[in-house]
């Protein structure tokens, strides 16, 4: 059974997490001391698919390393965007550059997420429908503010207004789909995005299918209080052992230290005789004795740019959590 090809999601600004990304990509950001977009290419290669397409624009350079820091057994090919195309853009792009295979289906998939969805669950959904797309979709039981895929019988119908599920079961997308080679073909060069301007002719036509995954985890990192809190949530299911809820590397808190549920990223360290808790700590940031961080990001001032949203100090920035 030939396996769909990849497009992993990496362009993106991820201005809402920060100031953390403005030395690096979203997809960089790390997440139980591991790039998200490394935990994406990890599930791409569970599932057998070996070569993805990953487009990039705002720090490029730190999506690169992060990809070259691991080899799952997927080959890597880039493209860079000078200005960001969008969704459907992106693809078109990366096929009149000949970077996708023009014969293959290809498995688009956010780089921004940590999830185990199951891919090939999907993919067997799409073959077997003999739809031109298929939307991964999953219950939005806690009905967060996701905008509403409507579904009749396992087409997707169409989108609810806004961004507040109004349905009873209502349905979120994962940003996870399959496409066949003639919707990429059909895309047009410049800006647009599948959802909005690709596939409404699609669902009029009733040729989007929609696969719900009911099970597992699908967690995306939109907003800094966001990323803080699923790192809670990892550390509650045991995914990180640390009675104290931190996330960092073993010498990053010292002896004599407070610091509870926060993330350190590398080279972050809190000395004794200081104190952080609910925190994000940037690369590299230390807080010394005597200083207290309480629900606050901090990252080097060297590595930010000047903000009114934050506060300069000492050689940090520090920012509120909203």
């Amino acid at each position: 059974m030939t396996k769909p090809q990849a497009m992993v999601l990496a362009a993106g600004l991820g201005t809402r997490l920060w100031p953390l990304t403005d030395d690096v990509a979203k997809p960089a950001v790390p997440f139980l001391g591991r790039p998200l977009i490394d935990w994406v290419i990890a599930l791409l290669a569970r599932h057998g698919i070996d070569r993805a397409v990953v487009n990039t624009h705002h720090r490029a350079e730190s999506v690169r390393e992060a990809l070259e820091a691991s080899d799952h057994g997927v080959r890597i090919l880039y493209s860079h965007e000078e200005e960001i195309l969008g969704t459907a853009g992106a693809l078109e792009r990366a096929s009149s550059s000949k970077l996708l295979e023009p014969d293959r289906p290809v498995l688009i998939i956010n780089a921004k997420l940590f999830t185990d969805f199951d891919l090939g669950a999907l993919w067997r959904a799409h073959q077997a429908s003999g739809a031109l797309v298929t939307m991964g979709l999953r219950p939005n039981a806690e009905r967060e503010a996701f905008r509403e895929v409507l579904t009749e019988a396992d087409v997707v119908t169409g989108f609810g207004e806004g961004r507040v599920p109004k349905g009873p079961s209502p349905l979120l997308f994962t940003g996870i789909h399959v496409l066949e080679p003639a919707v990429v073909a059909s895309i047009g060069p410049g800006f647009s995005d599948t959802v909005s301007d690709v596939y409404p002719r699609l669902i009029e036509a009733r040729r989007v299918f929609a696969h719900v995954e009911p099970r597992g985890r699908w967690w995306e990192f939109s907003t800094l209080s966001r990323y803080l809190e699923l790192h809670r949530r990892a550390v509650s299911e045991g995914l990180w052992l640390d009675p104290a809820g931190v996330i960092g590397g073993p010498d990053a808190v010292e002896p004599g230290a407070e610091a509870r549920r926060c993330v350190l990223w590398p080279g972050a360290r809190v000395e004794r005789g200081a104190f952080v808790e609910d925190a994000i700590l940037g690369r590299d940031v230390v807080i010394r004795s005597g200083r207290r961080v309480s629900h606050q990001v901090v990252v080097r001032s060297d590595r930010a740019e000047p903000d009114p949203r934050g506060r300069l100090e000492d050689g940090l920035l520090f920012a509120p959590i909203d």
